[in-house]
């Protein structure tokens, strides 16, 4: 026990006479950390991985240091190349942002030289290398599966517009612009993999129409597209129609019907001019006017008298591409007739189509057979369509009309007058209600009065042993007036009408064309020296 004592009161002697020992430990210690600390290896990472091949162009390169560094030796140290202009954020002595403005589908190289610590010795020089992604882009549009061409004509107006993108898209920042509006979100529907969208639209006839995707477009990286992409097009004519549903065959070739419209007994009241979609009316010599009736649906009542085909007949059998019924016509205008085979037939080789009345005096007693002439036109297979005819829809004011409730055609012997309870005009020809056999006084929704060049055609060949008369000629190709009655408004309208093989368009004041309402449309062509 002594012993024990003694050995550890000699120990507490020995550290009493070496206090000084301990700060020196101390010390040394401290400088051992220190020295540590400013010797210790330099780390660096970058947000951007080395050798990656999709880096989005708006990426951050950012980088961190596993020690305080100098700021200014990062930042002037910072290299990129090939050189694109950039900002730098220092979040700290440790970490920085470097924005640069990358270029899609582009490889870079990213070198930090001479970056010091801010404390100590060393510096780090790092080098990462990437590429960056292609920027999204649209491949290409569709309409109703078939590929849609900048600049194409004659594209129909209703169906799936599709647009198609090298990536997968973000459908909420990827906006789609028609005709400079944005179409609503709901409207659209994107595939599972986001690079399409579809559109179900029902467009503008006879218009020029865009479609746009702005450089806003995102992807699901959130990468931005490198341009605005654009695309226009231009819509098919539309025809006005009563607006039935019942086609005439599968192509919707109308029947065109010349009916007499003089003022010999028995002529009146006609029969079938209330069924059609489109009467033409004009002089077609001597003063006498005739009709040119159109029907694009299935006429179920008897259609007459049936007269003598003329020039004009021609120029709308151009534009509408049917089959036309009529009781001859003189040698001149049978021989341009007959110029379209299979499309055009005379009523000389048409006695299953036409009977001669025995309630009317020849020769303002042939009356076509609707079933007989109907199935005749469907069974001809004529060529589809290269124009829409309009469906039934409500009725559409005209633009900037100005009040017209009565019309006066005093070349065609005609007068209308606005019934505000059916929201028509009912006609009266030669100061008497003028009617069609089986619905009473003609009433039609739109009155065209159209202002045409015309001359008596003096061609030599239009005469002869039995024909000694010269027809009128309406020139319809071209551009001219024309005023547009509807619902009891007015308005002065442009005709144009520069393709012959094409329906003509009406245009109002600003340059729009104008749409139709849904009935009898009943145009009065005025020739110029009328």
């Amino acid at each position: 026990m002594r012993q024990t004592l003694t050995r550890n009161h000699g120990l507490a002697a020995m550290l009493k006479r070496r206090w000084w020992i301990f700060p020196i430990v101390l010390l040394l210690v401290a400088a051992a950390l220190v020295f540590r600390a400013l010797s210790a290896p330099l780390a660096v990472s970058a947000s951007v991985a080395d050798g990656d091949h999709a880096v989005v162009r708006s990426s951050t390169v950012a980088l961190r240091f596993n020690q305080d560094m100098d700021v200014a030796s990062v930042t002037r140290g910072f290299h990129i190349i090939p050189a694109v202009p950039y900002t730098v954020v220092v979040k700290s002595p440790r970490s920085f942002e470097f924005h640069p403005q990358l270029a899609p589908d582009t490889a870079y190289r990213i070198q930090v030289i001479g970056a010091r610590k801010g404390v100590g010795f060393g510096s780090e020089n790092y080098s990462v290398a990437f590429r960056t992604e292609p920027a999204p882009k649209v491949a290409g549009a569709t309409f109703n599966d078939a590929p849609l061409a900048d600049g194409q004509q004659a594209v129909a107006l209703r169906g799936n517009l599709k647009v198609a993108f090298s990536q997968p898209m973000d459908p909420a920042r990827t906006p789609i612009l028609l005709d400079g509006a944005a179409v609503d979100a709901k409207n659209i529907t994107w595939d599972a993999t986001g690079q399409s969208a579809t559109l179900a639209v029902t467009l503008s006839h006879s218009r020029t129409h865009t479609l746009l995707v702005p450089k806003t477009a995102m992807n699901r990286k959130q990468d931005l597209a490198v341009a605005s992409w654009t695309i226009g097009f231009s819509t098919v004519v539309q025809v006005p129609s009563a607006g039935s549903t019942t086609r005439i065959g599968t192509s919707s070739a109308p029947i065109i019907i010349q009916i007499e419209n003089s003022s010999q007994p028995t002529v009146r009241p006609q029969t079938g001019m209330q069924q059609a979609d489109m009467i033409y009316e004009y002089i077609s010599e001597f003063g006498i006017p005739r009709l040119s009736a159109v029907y694009w649906h299935v006429p179920t009542s008897l259609i007459g008298p049936v007269r003598s085909c003329r020039l004009i007949t021609l120029q709308l059998e151009q534009m509408y591409r049917g089959m036309i019924y009529c009781s001859g016509a003189n040698d001149y205008v049978l021989g341009q007739v007959w110029k379209w085979p299979n499309v055009v037939y005379d009523y000389a080789y048409m006695y299953s189509f036409m009977y001669r009345a025995s309630d009317r005096s020849a020769p303002h007693n042939v009356i076509a057979r609707p079933d007989q002439i109907t199935m005749h036109t469907a069974q001809a297979n004529l060529p589809a369509l290269n124009y829409d005819i309009a469906p039934a829809h409500p009725d559409v004011p005209l633009p900037g009309a100005t009040p017209a409730t009565s019309v006066s055609i005093p070349q065609h012997g005609a007068v209308w007058r606005y019934d505000a309870n059916s929201h028509e005009y009912r006609k009266w020809q030669d100061g008497a209600p003028f009617s069609n056999v089986g619905t009473g006084q003609v009433h039609a929704k739109n009155l065209i009065i159209e202002h045409v060049q015309s001359r008596l055609d003096l061609n030599p060949a239009n005469t002869g042993v039995h024909h000694t008369y010269n027809t009128e000629y309406y020139e319809l190709a071209g551009e001219g007036t024309a005023d547009i009655y509807s619902d009891g408004g007015m308005i002065h309208a442009t005709w144009k009408h520069p393709n012959r093989d094409l329906p003509v368009v009406y245009y109002d004041a600003s340059g729009n064309p104008v749409d139709l309402n849904t009935g009898l449309t009943w145009v009065h062509v005025i020739g110029s020296d009328q």
